[in-house]
């Protein structure tokens, strides 16, 4: 009985293994750090990090969505929408 629970012992230095999994994910996210592309139809450039997502349309027009809130500026940096993101919206910048 005692073997056995040397074998949960075992069981812990499986923990162990969750743990490094969980550096090599870290690791992971921050080589993928800052993705992005150009839509070649609409010229929206799309940027996704670890804290959301941006789209900067061509007239100068930015679209954000970060911690749950979707923010749309101006041209010229001012804030026209700031509001709670709904599904649709992550939906619609992702697509772009």
């Amino acid at each position: 009985g005692g073997g056995g629970n040397s074998g949960g012992n075992g069981n812990s230095g499986g923990n162990g293994n969750s743990s490094s999994g969980g550096n090599g994910k870290g690791k992971g996210n921050s080589g993928a750090g800052k993705a992005g592309h150009v839509n070649s139809v609409t010229g929206d450039q799309v940027e996704v990090d670890a804290t959301g997502i941006t789209v900067t349309h061509p007239n100068g027009m930015k679209e954000r969505i970060q911690n749950g809130r979707f923010t749309m500026k101006d041209a010229l940096d001012r804030t026209i929408i700031e509001r709670a993101a709904t599904p649709a919206d992550v939906a619609r910048l992702k697509s772009l």
